[in-house]
């Protein structure tokens, strides 16, 4: 480099252009603040539903709600049918008989101490064929099965001691149709051959013996009901 131009400085033009560029750098900082004052702060959560999308989605599910009820053909099968009548009559399915009610019972509460084929466990389980108990006074056998039974009773010439559990409101709480059914289900299966109790009649027995808590023994079933 020259003394000249050692003398001569920095140019000016550059010094001007250093300047314009700090000037329009704070211009744009100015312009960036501006625009992050005006933006919300940010918060935590989410935000509400608008209260008018609430109020269209409860009108489209009662639409829908009502064009189900209209048009939905009570969910039957054959709604699609050129031929289906909703309207027609339907007979009803006939009744379960109270037999089977009960061997579904049996099988689930029963069947565990008297076993499946009836015959119990000598000593523990009293038997449940040919037994004049189930065979015999079907009020007398309907007082065992609402409030249950304890303490010593004598089956086919064994002696059994233990305590059968209430079926009634105060034990497993079944309904007298249910009741009815076990007690028809013991009386008419392994060869028994003894008359099927009537839900009636159950209904009759509940209103008798459903408030008693205690359950029975056998002395006390023996002086109404005395064995055949």
């Amino acid at each position: 480099m020259s003394q000249d131009e050692h003398n001569k400085g920095p140019d000016p033009d550059s010094k001007a252009s250093l300047e314009t560029a700090g000037m329009q750098d704070e211009r744009m900082q100015d312009v960036h603040a501006q625009l992050m004052r005006e933006k919300n702060e940010p918060e935590e959560g989410f935000s509400p539903v608008p209260i008018f999308l609430l109020f269209a989605f409860a009108a489209l599910c009662f639409w829908g709600g009502v064009y189900l009820v209209e048009y939905s053909g009570d969910f039957d099968k054959n709604a699609f049918s050129p031929y289906y009548d909703p309207g027609a009559f339907v007979e009803p399915p006939p009744p379960i008989p109270l037999a089977e009610v009960g061997a579904k019972i049996y099988r689930n509460q029963c069947a565990q101490c008297h076993q499946a084929t009836g015959q119990g466990v000598t000593g523990v389980y009293p038997p449940l064929v040919a037994s004049a108990w189930v065979t015999g006074s079907e009020e007398r056998l309907a007082r065992i099965l609402v409030n249950g039974l304890n303490g010593p009773i004598v089956v086919a010439g064994n002696n059994y001691n233990g305590n059968m559990p209430a079926f009634g409101p105060n034990g497993l709480n079944l309904k007298p149709r249910e009741i009815a059914g076990v007690l028809s289900y013991i009386r008419q299966e392994w060869g028994n051959a003894a008359a099927e109790i009537s839900e009636e009649a159950m209904d009759g027995y509940m209103d008798q013996y459903g408030s008693r808590s205690a359950p029975w023994n056998a002395e006390e079933l023996l002086a109404d009901f005395p064995m055949e």
